[in-house]
């Protein structure tokens, strides 16, 4: 059959740089996530919790009449404090910390779809034979995996809050709590960056499903309860330090200003330091892995 007439043609239109093709990877990689059916029982529970918190805080502003212990009371039922200096703990934070664990679950099931399998069905060399570097495929799949999360915690975050401002009388809510705008782009950001970095180099060595799945819940399921009963046993809370999730709740609280305890205040920088390193070594694994992916150009 001619080349004709199976429709093959040059490209005449304007070439673009590499780095455009690391956005079509974010862009097919979030295909990948959403055109799943079975994902989308762990993205509903996810929009069941935003759907919660969104109601919770039009009862709170709509209800009149309110005194300010019986808000303060509906605020606790809710577990939704709207500023972080109410006494309790800030909503915006305790919401993305429920949403990290619904994140946690779709990243489990993920790994493999997103990263695994261009090591095992060689795609990656197919990616590297072009003009596509390592560092634009590293970076593309960081991006894709922190754009999962950002979908997950960040938005909806950020919804919360400007539909809290939205229900008052004026716009004296989002001019005096700016700073909780900043709390959920750096608590998302802690979020983004440590889960992509996880789960991506995890999934450049593991590549399989099963290995994927069962380490990655192992990790903040096992240590969390691990965690939990050292704790209870020793009456300490340095051993939360063994636990990613509570680190990241660590840091997220220390950055929402919720943290009025000296003790936790310090388990919080401690928390840093490890995600910190943890992410570091992390990243040399990867760039390690990918390097070693031989390509023929």
């Amino acid at each position: 059959m001619a080349i004709d007439t199976s429709h093959y043609h040059g490209w005449h239109g304007k070439l673009r740089g590499p780095w455009a093709a690391s956005l079509a990877m974010v862009r097919v990689a979030l295909l990948q996530v959403f055109r799943r059916k079975l994902y989308w029982l762990v993205i509903g529970v996810g929009l069941l919790q935003f759907l919660f918190f969104w109601s919770a805080i039009y009862l709170i502003n709509q209800v009149t009449g309110m005194s300010p212990q019986f808000r303060q009371g509906m605020e606790h039922v809710f577990k939704f404090s709207a500023t972080p200096d109410d006494g309790g703990e800030d909503g915006y934070s305790a919401f993305m910390e429920r949403q990290g664990v619904v994140v946690a679950i779709l990243l489990a099931f993920s790994g493999s779809l997103l990263v695994g399998n261009d090591f095992r069905q060689g795609a990656l060399p197919f990616y590297l034979s072009r003009r596509i570097d390592r560092r634009h495929y590293i970076l593309a799949k960081l991006a894709a995996v922190s754009s999962v999360v950002s979908l997950l915690t960040v938005i909806p975050a950020l919804l919360l809050f400007f539909e809290y401002g939205m229900f008052t009388s004026n716009t004296s809510y989002w001019r005096d709590n700016w700073r909780i705008v900043l709390s959920v782009l750096g608590y998302g950001a802690v979020m983004c960056a440590v889960l992509s970095i996880w789960l991506v180099s995890l999934s450049a060595w593991l590549q399989k499903a099963a290995p994927i799945a069962i380490t990655w819940t192992s990790l903040f399921i096992m240590l969390g309860l691990l965690a939990g009963n050292l704790e209870d046993r020793n009456s300490s809370r340095y051993w939360h330090l063994i636990d990613p999730a509570r680190q990241m709740r660590y840091v997220g609280r220390l950055l929402f200003g919720v943290l009025e305890d000296p003790v936790d205040r310090q388990v919080a920088w401690y928390a840093l330091a490890i995600l910190v390193s943890t992410c570091t070594l992390a990243m040399v694994a990867l760039v390690h892995r990918v390097r070693a992916v031989e390509v023929v150009e």
